[in-house]
């Protein structure tokens, strides 16, 4: 069993808000059951998901609560096999009490109009813990992530972050507005990288209008050290300036 990085795994999770959710129909002989549901994430990184009484998902997950979530980044639409992608097997149940007012907490944060459904729908929040993840990154690199991996690994990076993106800003403006375009489509006048992680950066890019953009630059993999950065910040410069030659 391999063991993938978590980082460019988490960096799919929290940018996404909705995913597939599959549970065993409880009246179909288990017969798998799958339609689309927004998520916040907890503190634990357990995603949390907001059902109603009457819904399919909740008979189901009250007659078992084996699941998974399943959700897969959208920029591969074209070809979806080379993109990142994963399946979260969790155990979902119903919470009470001080633990379901923090659960609600971070689903009104995430979907503020859905505080509204609470009592005049029948919607409650169920928690859908992480077992084991399976998580491609694309051709070349998958695994299963446990639940200890999924809650705690240190990103690789982490120690290095702040003066590779000192360095990125300072000497590489004009290398990120380029990166941003190829990647996102979006004619950014300025681009300044405000994260890192093993899995590309995060960056704040301002357009010709003024209009500031959060994005997320993903690497052609994902990415250990330093050394791996610069390789991969070349590799996705010198793609960009092929796509506009």
């Amino acid at each position: 069993m391999t063991s993938p990085s978590v980082s460019p795994a988490r960096a799919l999770f929290e940018r996404e808000h909705s995913a597939v959710l599959c549970s065993l129909h409880a009246e179909l002989a288990g017969w798998p059951f799958g339609s689309i549901v927004p998520y916040a994430i907890l503190p634990s990184s357990d995603p949390v998901v907001f059902l109603s009484d009457i819904a399919e998902h909740t008979k189901n997950l009250l007659h078992d609560p084996r699941a998974s979530l399943f959700l897969a980044d959208p920029a591969a639409r074209e070809r979806p096999q080379s993109g990142a992608r994963m399946s979260m097997l969790v155990r979902a149940r119903c919470p009470t009490g001080d633990e379901e007012a923090k659960a609600e907490a971070a689903y009104f944060a995430r979907f503020p109009s859905a505080a509204a459904m609470r009592s005049s729908h029948g919607f409650h929040v169920w928690i859908l813990e992480v077992d084991r993840i399976r998580w491609i990154a694309g051709f070349g690199e998958m695994g299963w992530i446990d639940r200890r991996g999924w809650s705690g690994e240190p990103d690789p990076l982490a120690p290095h972050a702040v003066d590779i993106l000192e360095h990125m800003n300072a000497d590489h403006a004009d290398a990120l507005v380029a990166i941003v375009l190829h990647l996102t489509g979006i004619p950014a006048t300025t681009a300044v990288v405000t994260g890192l992680d093993s899995g590309g950066f995060v960056a704040k890019v301002t357009d010709a209008q003024g209009t500031v953009h959060s994005v997320r630059l993903p690497f052609p993999a994902p990415v250990r050290t330093p050394d791996d950065v610069r390789k991969a910040t070349v590799a996705m410069v010198n793609a960009a300036r092929k796509a506009r030659s």
